[in-house]
């Protein structure tokens, strides 16, 4: 598959900006969004809730990159996130596989897994937790993004476009470092703390446009430590309570503080390898 032209829906966005600087590498990148971005891209206005303006596009283009959307942290009601996540997602396969284009890269997120939403009847049942773990969303949000999946995979099985949905975790820019430290340093915090980088996130979406021969997939994307000072295994016990089965005890010896998410699919199929170090983090916030 060539891949010479690609379109990057919200382009202009917070992350769209680290996608978009990663992608001009090696390829044509064009910004899909309601306002430009990037000087250095092509931009073409488009709201994904028109499908004529995205049909308008994706003309041309080898791949497309979906990340518009309403994102958690903007605190919408739930009808909103179903509405534009889980319609304007059905835009972009839609009005791309009209078009012809050859692969889409959705921007999913952990959230499709439901443990994020930190129910206390919904934990992980094993570590550390992979793609093959059971997902339970419930919240708005968590549910439009295991329904984008969804409908990427009825895609993938009713034409002959491939489409990769990856699954960020807490994505840290360099402009919201300090706030996600404040974050998950608070008293008594009830979390995963979990993390990947927003220039990670960037190479991933690399990665998942330059794969070849995968017509579908689901990965996850964790930076290998976690956010929280102490090993994995003991906050957890400390903060979730009973520990569920480690499948990977080697894990957890070998770094004591492993994410208790799995980026090793994305690694091995993608050939993504993410970069971070926390403790790097907290002392260049110290700065």
């Amino acid at each position: 598959m060539s891949i010479k032209r690609v379109v990057v829906t919200g382009g202009s966005g917070r992350v769209g900006g680290y996608v978009v600087r990663q992608l001009l590498k090696d390829y044509q990148v064009v910004i899909a969004d309601l306002v430009a971005g990037n000087a250095e891209a092509e931009y073409i206005e488009a709201n994904v809730m028109n499908l004529a303006q995205l049909r308008e596009a994706f003309a041309g283009a080898d791949a497309v990159v979906h990340l518009a959307a309403l994102d958690f942290d903007w605190g919408c009601p739930p009808e909103q996130y179903i509405d534009v996540n889980v319609r304007g997602t059905w835009h972009v396969l839609q009005a791309a596989s009209e078009m012809g284009v050859k692969k889409v890269v959705l921007c999913s997120s952990i959230s499709a897994c439901g443990l994020p939403e930190m129910r206390p009847d919904w934990q992980p049942e094993y570590l550390p937790v992979d793609e093959r773990h059971t997902n339970k969303p419930c919240q708005g949000y968590s549910v439009s993004k295991i329904l984008m999946e969804q409908m990427a995979k009825s895609f993938v099985d009713s034409t002959n476009m491939d489409v990769i949905c990856l699954r960020p975790l807490a994505v840290i820019l360099d402009e919201t470092l300090e706030t996600y430290i404040e974050f998950v340093d608070a008293p008594d915090r009830n979390w995963l703390f979990y993390y990947v980088t927003a220039e990670d996130v960037a190479t991933a979406f690399d990665c998942a446009l330059k794969a070849e021969g995968l017509r579908y997939g689901v990965f996850y994307l964790s930076a290998d430590d976690t956010s929280h000072p102490l090993p994995t295994m003991e906050w957890y016990r400390n903060i979730i309570g009973n520990q569920p089965e480690v499948r990977i005890p080697r894990r957890y010896q070998e770094n004591p503080r492993a994410s208790i998410f799995s980026s090793s699919a994305a690694k091995e199929i993608l050939g993504w390898q993410p970069t971070s170090n926390f403790e790097e983090l907290r002392a260049k916030a110290r700065k």
